[in-house]
C-alpha cells in the first residue's frame, strides 16, 4: 500500500543560542552546531549531504553525555535526542531510535523550565516519523501486528495525528484485532475534517458485529446514517441492522421522519421500500418505490425493486388462488386473469431498468418471469435469447 507513505511535515525549530555551558564543554557546542547544519541541509532536501555533520554531532554528543559538566544538563539530552532521532530516520536504525526515545525522556525530566520544549518536540516528531515509516515497512510485508505496534508507537510522539490513528486502526483490523481497531476508529469520530471520516464511521458498526456486539453495531450504524444521511452504504447498513433484530417499525419511523424534512429525496423512498419489504408489507413497499420513481423515472434500483415486489405479491396471490378449493373453473380463471392484469405494470418497471442498463440480468429475468406468467411465449423467447447472450 504505497499510499501509506504520506509525509508528515516536521517543523524545524533547532536553535543554537549562546549558553555558558558551551564554554564548559566544547563537545556540546560542536554537537549543537553540527545538528543545526544537518537540519538546514535536511530542510533543503539534502539530508545525505549532511551525513558528515550528523556523524560529527553524534561523536560530540556521546562525549558530552558522559562528561561530568554536561551529563546532567537538559541541553545535552535535548541534542542527544535530536541527533539520534535523525540517525534513526536516516539509517533506519532501531538502536538509534531507542537512544532517541531515552534522550527525549531524560531531556523532559531535566528541562524544568521548558526552555528546550521546542527542540524536544522536534526530536519527538522525527521519532514519530521513524515509527511511521517502520509501520509502513511492516505493512508492506503484511506483518500487520508489527505495523499496528509501530503506528501506535508513532502516536506517542505525534499525538492526535489522524492519518496515524487511521492506519493503526487499519493494521489492527487486518490483524483481526477488532478491539484495538474499534478504539482507534472511535478516536476519529469527531474528526469530520479527516478525509476518510465517512469510511471510518460506516465501517465501525461492522467491527462491532465482528465482535458479536449487535447493540453497539446498531448504535453506531444509526450515528453513521445521521452523519451521512445521503450515503447509500450508511443508510442501508442502518436499515439492515435494525431489520435483522426486528426493529422494522423503528427504522420505518426514522425514514418517514426524515422524509418530512426532505420529501424530494428519492433515496429515502427507496430505503423505505426496502424496510417495508422486510416487514412483509408489499403494498407499502411498492408505494414507496413508486414515489422514488415519480421523483426520478430513471431510478433503476427503484424500478427493479418495484417490479420484483409486484411480481412476488402476485405470485403469492396466485398460490392462494391455487389453494382455494372452493373456486369453480370460471371463478378460478377470473381470478387468474385479474392477476395477469395486476402484474402488467411490472413490465414497465423492468423495461425501464433495461433502458438504463441493457445488460441487467435481474431485470431480464424479471421480464422472463412476467412473460411466463402471462403466457406470452413470443416475448418470453426474445428475453430468453437476451439472457443466453449474456452467458
Amino acid at each position: 500500500m504505497n499510499y501509506l507513505k504520506k509525509a508528515i511535515v516536521l517543523s524545524v525549530l533547532i536553535a543554537t543560542g549562546a549558553s555558558t555551558v558551551y564554554a564548559q564543554n566544547s563537545n556540546l557546542k560542536k554537537a549543537a552546531t553540527n545538528i543545526q547544519k544537518f537540519e538546514e541541509l535536511k530542510g533543503a532536501g539534502s539530508a545525505e549531504l549532511g551525513k558528515a555533520n550528523l556523524t560529527t554531532a553524534k561523536e560530540a554528543i556521546d562525549e558530552a553525555s558522559v562528561h561530568d559538566k554536561t551529563k546532567d544538563l537538559a541541553d545535552t539530552w535535548t541534542y542527544y535526542s535530536l541527533i539520534y532521532a535523525n540517525i534513526a530516520s536516516l539509517e533506519k536504525s532501531s538502536e538509534a531510535a531507542t537512544k532517541a526515545i531515552e534522550g527525549i525522556a531524560k531531556a523532559k525530566e531535566l528541562d524544568k523550565e521548558n526552555k528546550n520544549a521546542a527542540n524536544i518536540e522536534v526530536a519527538a516528531q522525527v521519532v514519530g516519523q521513524y515509527k511511521f515509516n517502520e509501520g509502513v515497512g511492516a505493512w508492506e510485508k503484511q506483518d500487520f501486528k508489527s505495523a499496528y505496534t509501530s503506528f501506535n508507537d508513532a502516536l506517542t510522539y505525534l499525538p492526535g495525528d489522524t492519518t496515524l490513528t487511521y492506519y493503526s486502526g487499519l493494521a489492527a483490523i487486518q490483524n483481526q484485532d477488532y478491539k484495538n481497531g474499534i478504539e482507534k476508529y472511535k478516536q476519529l469520530l469527531d474528526r469530520k475534517d479527516f478525509s476518510s471520516h465517512k469510511l471510518v464511521v460506516v465501517d465501525l458498526p461492522k467491527l462491532y458485529l465482528s465482535l458479536g456486539d449487535t447493540t453497539s453495531a446498531i448504535e453506531y450504524a444509526a450515528q453513521a446514517a445521521q452523519t451521512y444521511p445521503n450515503d447509500n452504504d450508511a443508510v442501508i447498513q442502518n436499515i439492515e441492522l435494525n431489520l435483522i433484530v426486528g426493529n422494522e417499525s423503528k427504522i420505518i419511523s426514522e425514514i418517514e421522519n426524515q422524509l418530512t424534512k426532505d420529501p424530494g429525496n428519492k433515496s429515502l423512498y427507496y430505503y423505505l421500500g426496502i424496510a417495508y419489504s422486510a416487514a412483509n408489507d408489499s403494498q407499502k413497499a411498492l408505494d414507496a418505490y413508486k414515489k422514488a420513481i415519480e421523483i426520478d423515472p430513471n431510478y433503476a434500483d427503484a424500478n427493479l425493486n418495484a417490479g420484483v415486489v409486484l411480481m412476488n405479491s402476485v405470485r403469492e396471490e396466485l398460490q392462494l388462488t391455487n389453494d382455494d378449493k372452493t373456486l369453480n373453473n370460471n371463478q378460478y380463471n377470473e381470478k387468474v386473469n385479474a392477476l395477469k392484469e395486476k402484474i402488467k405494470p411490472a413490465e414497465g418497471y423492468f423495461t425501464k431498468v433495461i433502458e438504463v442498463d441493457p445488460k441487467s440480468e435481474s431485470a431480464l429475468r424479471g421480464l422472463k418471469g412476467l412473460y411466463d406468467f402471462t403466457q406470452d411465449e413470443v416475448k418470453g423467447k426474445a428475453i430468453q435469447d437476451k439472457l443466453d447472450a449474456l452467458n
